[in-house]
């Protein structure tokens, strides 16, 4: 693709595409300007700078992966001249000279560089080291085991449309990974097919560039001539691999000697840019063999395809027939024989509308899948990887596949989900203790120790990059959740990044959120817990990822945007409720752990500045004194009130709250869920303040909506059970509060450990002055048998807050009390009658019975009732 870099300035078009540019740049700015008119003024200020230089290297290369502002900000401090540059740059409106000054090109993949999905040769052998790691864990041998089961079971009752498996999984999981270790026990064709990116831009594994093309350019062609040309293409590659297989002197000629011999082979010569040259002559030979065999064979007449098509199936069962006979063992057929997988294969959901090519009816996906089920007899599967969740596109429910075979009763295998995960932790550990290091919240809210968390890329590339110069993941997180700061996807990198902390499900009954779920996994990170075999919707989360948290604060509170968590939080909050994305019984919760979250950031923010310009060390995932999150939590007009609180008992003897938790630290950069009230027990709470995390309850947890762990020592002292201790949550959105109590045994059972809890009545606004926060107190009798023994609520500090405004908590900004208001008020069916006003309507409405109303009816019947 020709870039504004590489056009000659005296040609026509050339100058025209340079035209272009400075209009596409001069767009964007105005388009962030739209919402952000404080940042750029009539003069490029220094703030500015970084997002002007983030604009300028996105619309060069608007599909690929560029440094995000927190790089960009940093390669301008150690670049003095740059400033200047963009400023003159800014003022004249011509931004194309700047991609080839001398200041810029180190960003554009000129030269090396390292950073986040920044373009350099020495960030692309990074991934090949990262790539080429001893394997961790056995997901490998669960994929294989996963894929006899299913030949198996084809072998009974079960007809399966197809012997082939998609791989749906969020980035960073370690999905091509996988299947490369699975090569080494199990005989594998890779086939890589990931599109060209941006220009200097490379990632790792490298593509397979003949054989993606070989399955480019498919517009205009129609099912039939994809059916045959895909017949074509597996048809030379099962007799190339069978010829390989007789002719080169392989020591073993079956199993998974022979698989790891032919994994080596297909190696051999491997570069961080390019595949093994083995590997580059087989495939490249079938696609030539395969564009040759077009050519002779196919004809434009669709009536001539479709009986060619019949004789090009005969002919790939007869060679993959050969082929598996070629590497056959003796096994009497139990097992899989071979694995043949697309990686990148999200480009072959592409469906071209009908009304542009009227003879296409399906994706080359599904005519892939077509010709692929012509092959259920050999044990030969085939495995598409891909980021894309669009369940209508590469995991079709078996309602909405186009094949009429589905219909006929032939199964579709769900979709593999099952990557590694945490599979560092324990690793990461042992090296905290073979330093003689404890396990304090100052030592586990390391980077070193963060990366050993979620998904294996951040510990891989933490690693590497450490052993070349020191630089940190966290930038390299924040531009994976963001998109690499895709202008088009400012809304989902916003709600991924608060989904991230704060825990959002989505509603699948939804077609829009479906949608939302699928772009979020596919583009920023989200995860795929799992997909029915009924295919209709799929279960994703945000799983407890420190890295990744700790880049979603930063994304929240970026000191060059100026609105931090406080202000984007519930304005993202409240435009996923507008877009029906959210569930609607969860709200009162999701504002609940939102505001909390919100306090947390003030604490921090109150007592540390951000740091403007990247920083390898965590700032969000790091200890508060809990008297700090308090005092950020309520409005200031009950700081006395809050911190001098007795206990429920109100014994003279029992300390204050602020006496009580002096010396105590909250420790949570995000929430995860807790499955079982076990979760929420004092042991497991230190559990959670190792991973810095706070605890969400599941739905039929009892008196406990959240809770966040507690440490009450000093942040330098271990984490232990015994000093753990606890702030229960409950959040209630009801018009008219009800009493209730919060069991404090649930979390902490000790009763001389003091523990906090608090009642959020978000949706009583009726409260008014001082009685929006209110310390509960009871008194209990005491008897003979308890009169030595301390009471459950003797250290128990209870607070109930009313409403959800600015008056009650300093987490809510006054200018976004809107916003939190939209949230809580969850729509009833009569609000949601566009002709609600008009009086007939209504009252035709309600005539349908939706409900039925006493006052309504009474009046109606009461007549009727008497003369009975």
């Amino acid at each position: 693709m020709s870039t504004p870099m590489d056009v000659d300035p005296e040609d026509g078009a050339a100058r025209d595409d340079r035209q272009m540019f400075d209009s596409r740049v001069i767009l964007a700015i105005d388009n962030y300007r739209s919402t952000n008119p404080e940042v750029f003024g009539e003069k490029l200020s220094t703030r500015a700078a970084p997002k002007l230089l983030h604009i300028l290297l996105s619309t060069h290369s608007p599909t690929g992966t560029v440094p995000d502002e927190e790089t960009c900000d940093e390669h301008i401090i150690f670049a003095p001249n740059l400033l200047s540059k963009l400023s003159k740059a800014y003022r004249n409106k011509s931004f194309v000279e700047l991609l080839n000054d001398v200041d810029v090109r180190p960003l554009t993949g000129t030269t090396s560089q390292v950073g986040g999905g920044l373009p350099a040769s020495r960030s692309i052998r990074g991934l090949q080291e990262a790539f080429e790691e001893p394997y961790q864990g056995a997901t490998h041998k669960l994929l294989i085991e996963t894929l006899n089961d299913y030949w198996q079971s084809s072998a009974g009752m079960a007809r399966p449309y197809n012997l082939s498996l998609s791989v749906i999984q969020s980035s960073g999981m370690g999905k091509s990974r996988m299947v490369a270790e699975a090569s080494l026990s199990i005989f594998t064709i890779p086939i890589n097919i990931r599109e060209e990116l941006g220009h200097g831009l490379k990632t790792y594994p490298p593509p397979d560039t003949e054989f993606r093309r070989y399955f480019q350019g498919h517009h205009a062609k129609s099912d039939l001539r994809l059916q045959a040309e895909y017949a074509i293409v597996l048809s030379v590659l099962f007799t190339k691999a069978a010829a390989l297989l007789e002719t080169l002197r392989f020591k073993y000629k079956t199993g998974a000697e022979l698989a790891y011999e032919w994994a080596e082979y297909l190696d051999e010569g491997r570069t961080d840019t390019e595949v093994g040259v083995n590997r580059k002559v087989f495939l490249d030979s079938v696609v030539d063999e395969a564009r040759k065999l077009k050519l002779m064979e196919l004809q434009p007449d669709e009536r001539e395809t479709q009986t060619k098509l019949e004789v090009l199936n005969t002919g790939m069962r007869k060679s993959c027939d050969t082929f598996v006979k070629a590497m056959a063992s003796n096994d009497g057929g139990a097992e899989v024989k071979c694995i043949i997988y697309f990686d990148e294969a999200h480009q072959l959901t592409e469906l071209v509308p009908r009304e542009k090519n009227m003879a296409r009816s399906h994706s080359p996906y599904h005519n892939l899948g077509t010709v692929l089920s012509e092959l259920t007899e050999f044990p030969v599967f085939f495995i598409f990887l891909s980021t894309s969740s669009h369940l209508q596109k590469s995991a079709p429910s078996p309602a909405s596949h186009p094949s009429v075979r589905i219909s006929q009763g032939f199964c579709l295998f769900p979709p593999f989900t099952e990557l590694p995960f945490d599979i560092f932790a324990k690793k990461v550990f042992q090296s905290l203790k073979g330093k003689n290091k404890k396990c304090s919240l100052e030592n586990v809210g390391q980077t070193d120790v963060m990366v050993g968390f979620g998904r294996s890329l951040w510990y891989v590339h933490h690693k590497n990059w450490l052993e070349r110069g020191g630089l940190s993941v966290i930038p390299f997180a924040r531009d994976k959740l963001m998109a690499q700061g895709d202008e088009a996807k400012v809304f989902h990198s916003r709600i991924a990044a608060l989904g991230v902390r704060i825990g959002i499900t989505f509603d699948n009954t939804t077609q829009a959120s479906r949608i939302t779920e699928s772009e979020l996994v596919e583009s920023h990170m989200r995860v795929v817990y799992a997909i029915p075999e009924h295919r209709e919707f799929m279960h994703t989360g945000s799983p407890s990822e420190p890295i990744l948290a700790e880049a979603a604060a930063r994304c929240l509170n970026d000191p060059l945007d100026g609105r931090g968590i406080e202000l984007q939080g519930p304005e993202i909050l409240a435009q996923a409720c507008e877009k029906r994305l959210l569930a609607k019984g969860e709200r009162g919760e999701l504002c609940g752990r939102l505001l909390v979250t919100i306090a947390h950031d003030i604490a921090l923010k109150q007592s540390h500045s951000v740091p403007n310009k990247p920083s390898p060390d965590p700032y969000f995932h790091r200890p508060v004194p809990v008297i700090d999150f308090l005092k950020a939590l309520f409005a200031k007009p009950f700081d006395a009130m809050v911190l001098e609180a007795k206990s429920v008992t109100a014994k003279a003897d029992i300390p204050d709250l602020q006496t009580a938790f002096a010396n105590a630290y909250v420790f949570f950069s995000h929430f995860a869920l807790a499955k079982n009230s076990e979760m929420l027990s004092a042991p497991n709470l230190a559990v959670a303040l190792l991973r810095g995390m706070a605890l969400q309850a599941k739905d039929n947890q009892k008196s406990i909506d959240a809770v966040i762990p507690v440490h009450m020592r000093h942040a330098a002292e271990p984490i232990s059970p015994k000093s753990t201790s606890a702030i229960n949550l409950q959040f209630k959105n009801r018009k008219e509060a009800e009493y209730c109590r919060v069991s404090r045994g649930i979390t902490v059972p000790d009763n001389t450990m003091p523990v906090i809890s608090i009642i959020f009545e978000l949706g009583d606004m009726e409260m008014g002055g001082e009685g929006l926060v209110t310390i509960t107190h009871e008194t209990h009798r005491e008897t003979r048998g308890s009169k030595n023994k301390v009471h459950p609520e003797d250290h128990h500090y209870e607070i109930v807050a009313y409403g959800c405004t600015s008056k009650t908590f300093a987490a809510v900004s006054p200018a976004v009390e809107p916003h939190y208001q939209s949230i809580l008020a969850v729509p009833t069916i009569v609000e949601d009658f566009p002709r609600a006003t008009k009086g007939k309507s209504l009252e035709a409405f309600e005539n349908l019975k939706p409900f039925f109303d006493g006052l309504r009816e009474f009046a109606e019947w009461s007549k009727q009732l008497e003369s009975d």
